[in-house]
């Protein structure tokens, strides 16, 4: 082989090794950045979970609160019954 073909191989291969880099560092940014989407997203995700699961804690209390009989009791009298033995 003489010079001038070695240096046309060289350059060739050089050529595709530079465009093989340039391709596999657009394809990891690509991947990346999906990863960094994603990992928001779950980050996200997870803190309304917790949020929900606070309103759950909340609601279950609620409901808690309003299933002990005084409460009831006092709701029917805001609505104005009476027990039948407490009508007078």
């Amino acid at each position: 082989m003489n010079e001038e073909k070695k240096r046309r191989v060289f350059s060739a291969v050089l050529s595709g090794l530079i465009m093989l880099v340039t391709v596999l560092v657009a394809v990891i940014t690509y991947q990346l950045i999906g990863i960094i989407s994603r990992k928001n997203q779950i980050e996200r995700l997870d803190a309304e979970i917790a949020s929900l699961k606070e309103q759950i804690k909340t609601a279950e209390s609620d409901i808690d609160a309003w299933n002990l009989e005084w409460k009831i009791i006092e709701r029917a009298r805001e609505l104005g019954l009476y027990f039948e033995e407490e009508e007078e």
